[in-house]
């Protein structure tokens, strides 16, 4: 019997010292495939403005340096520090930076509205660029807003300074309605300082009695 109870004990004993060895191995085996990240090499790509203005950027310093100035030339940087100049086309530059290209906020967007003669109220025709606008707002996650009143040259300047702050704030209102912060929009009048058509004081010009909004 107790030849039968020291070997359970000595069996125990190694099977707790094998358990032991198991998990010991197991931590310095995932210990040892652990590797520390690969660095990188910088790619640059020089993208073409939408306005076509010519532009450049240039790649590194000193003697080495490398300039980029036409749509589509690009660069390698190794960790080194060498430089490489590359020739990808617009498909495989818009193709790399996909994602990046996708997580670009919206462009901005402007709109004009047109007033009634010495009113807030928006002329019948500017309507659908009314509707147009409040969708855009309201489709845009986060924007910011600028509205600027303007007036025609008809009366004092005054007048028509405090006439155009008023047009502004009223399409301000109707933004916030939509769900826009009212601190996300900026609103200001300009009176008859910016017409968009040049009059001779006192001549009424429905194209200058006007709101501009500008969605960024």
């Amino acid at each position: 019997m107790k030849n039968k109870k020291f070997r359970a004990r000595w069996l125990g004993l190694q099977l707790r010292r094998a358990i032991a060895a198991s998990v010991a191995c197991v931590v310095i085996t995932g210990c040892a495939t652990v590797k520390p990240a690969p660095k990188l090499n910088t790619y640059v790509v020089l993208l073409p403005e939408e306005s076509s203005a010519p532009t450049a950027v240039i790649v590194g310093e000193g003697a080495s340096a490398l300039t980029l100035d036409r749509p589509y030339s690009a660069a390698t940087v190794d960790t080194a520090g060498k430089i490489d100049r590359k020739s990808p086309t617009a498909a495989e530059a818009n193709q790399t930076f996909a994602a990046a290209l996708a997580a670009q906020p919206p462009k901005p967007i402007s709109f004009t509205l047109y007033f009634e003669t010495n009113s807030t109220q928006i002329t019948p025709a500017s309507r659908p660029q009314l509707e147009a606008l409040m969708a855009e707002a309201a489709r845009r996650q986060a924007v910011e807003v600028q509205v600027t009143g303007h007036t025609d040259r008809v009366g004092s300047d005054t007048d028509n300074d405090r006439l155009s702050q008023q047009r502004a704030e009223s399409v301000r209102t109707m933004l916030v309605q939509t769900g826009i912060k009212a601190t996300f929009i900026r609103a200001v009048g300009r009176g008859e300082r910016e017409p968009l058509v040049p009059t001779a004081d006192e001549q009424p010009e429905a194209r200058n009695r006007r709101v501009e909004v500008i969605l960024r």
